[in-house]
């Protein structure tokens, strides 16, 4: 049984913002709801698809010899393995767009949308929460950290990769 967003919001510890909202803001909601259902429905199947990639791509050759061969022979995947095992090119580049949006949402903290606070409520709301909640942004600076959030959950769905490069490059100094 679903609980409703009155009483997720309760436990919590949100209120409902009492400002006045922008209305060019609010004309946008139903973007705002596409995009944190979308997040929501995809994010764990998406992260699970990096995972996949970040196993076979970029850890498993460092294993097998034979793996490894496959991998370097295939276009992509040749470019992914060594991007992401010797943490460079495009490792790198995923690394600082995913620190740079980070670094973003941690400036404006006092900006999440819903009166959702990072240091109060442990974390980035995740997005189911925003949707059973509508944790959705009524103000422009509410509206600027809610994208920046949508993109950073979005990417941050490819973490997998880094975490099994990072594993990949240290069996690389190490063997």
């Amino acid at each position: 049984m679903a609980l409703g967003k009155e009483r997720l919001r309760k436990i919590h510890g949100l209120t409902e913002p009492t400002e006045p909202a922008d209305p060019a803001v609010l004309a946008r909601r139903r973007f705002h709801k596409a995009a944190a259902t979308w997040l929501a429905k995809w994010s764990y199947p998406l992260q699970a698809a990096f995972a996949l990639v970040g196993f076979v791509v970029v850890l498993l050759p460092m294993f097998s010899k034979g793996w490894r061969a496959v991998i370097e022979t295939t276009p992509v995947a040749e470019r992914v393995f060594h991007d992401f095992s010797s943490l460079s090119g495009w490792a790198m580049v995923l690394f600082f767009v995913l620190l740079a949006l980070f670094l973003v949402l941690n400036w404006r903290v006092n900006d999440y949308p819903g009166g959702w606070h990072p240091t109060k409520q442990w974390g980035f709301p995740n997005p189911k929460q925003v949707v059973e909640m509508e944790l959705y942004p009524r103000l422009k600076r509410e509206e600027f950290v809610y994208w920046i959030w949508i993109f950073f959950s979005a990417a941050g769905t490819t973490i997998w990769m880094i975490f099994f490069g990072v594993f990949a490059f240290f069996i690389r100094i190490g063997g």
